[in-house]
């Protein structure tokens, strides 16, 4: 099987301190044919700085430019970025989105509108991570209504945190259908897709979306789905994306998909 991983950041990303063409390297040293480089452009943004495409343009291009004119040794590099919070800025968002030469746009939310990214989020019980999730998946719903991204990137973003500080949230399809249903029935009305991203599997609790969530997805006639490490560092650098691709296989999807200028290519899950 050919394997490639579609989320990855490099110090063009305030938050990894790693050259891109050391990524790239890990990434192929693990196996992959291709990485997609998907550096930070948030319309909201904490204690990383201003995220904003004016702000970060130079930096990118930059480095797309020195990755175009000398590609990395043993495995093909495509350039795109994560795009963050597009629904609290739609018009600053488009412009990044639309830049010539992308490959792949991944559309996040990192946080609530007027909130802190939930990295930064005060968690305090069970039933405030359930309305948190509540409210994250209404803001999820929101996104989809902005058209320049191809992928939604990490789906139940929320958990990872929780997870950390002790709490069991999840966003299943058991708990909450009726709102990632219509995320993701948007999403396939407008042909596209989800990312299942699978850093989660690093820290041995579950994929973003989890299993749960994405036979919901499968089940909904969901076929867009790209693989995301959505690693900062080498050690980190696509691990877990053969296990992602197996739990696809297990649920019943046939492919996965990788974003060359901005078309979705589907590769064999075998």
């Amino acid at each position: 099987m050919i394997y490639t991983d579609q989320h990855v950041h490099c110090q063009s990303s305030p938050d990894s301190r790693t050259p891109l063409r050391e990524m790239a390297a890990a990434a192929r040293d693990r196996g992959m044919s291709a990485v997609c480089f998907t550096d930070h452009i948030d319309m909201d943004f904490g204690d990383l700085g201003d995220l904003r495409w004016e702000t970060r343009k130079d930096i990118l291009r930059a480095a797309w430019a020195d990755i175009r004119e000398n590609p990395a040794e043993g495995i093909t590099v495509r350039c795109g970025i994560e795009l963050g919070e597009a629904n609290h800025d739609p018009a600053a968002a488009k412009e990044a989105a639309l830049e010539p030469g992308l490959d792949f746009v991944l559309g996040s939310l990192h946080n609530l509108r007027g909130k802190p990214d939930f990295y930064e989020y005060p968690y305090t019980s069970e039933e405030q991570c359930a309305q948190l999730n509540r409210e994250y998946l209404a803001e999820l719903l929101e996104l989809t209504e902005f058209p320049y991204f191809d992928a939604m990137a990490h789906i139940g973003y929320t958990s990872r945190y929780m997870h950390r500080d002790g709490f069991a949230a999840e966003i299943t399809a058991e708990n909450c259908r009726d709102e990632l249903a219509a995320v993701y029935e948007a999403l396939i009305a407008q042909n596209r897709g989800i990312e299942i991203n699978v850093s989660g599997l690093r820290t041995g609790h579950t994929s973003y979306p989890n299993a749960s969530a994405l036979a919901l997805y499968h089940d909904l006639g969901g076929e867009i789905i790209t693989l995301g490490s959505d690693a900062h560092t080498p050690e980190d650098a696509s691990v877990g994306i053969r296990e992602g691709a197996e739990l696809l296989r297990t649920i019943g999807f046939r492919y996965y998909t990788v974003f060359e200028q901005r078309k979705p290519v589907f590769f064999p899950l075998a």
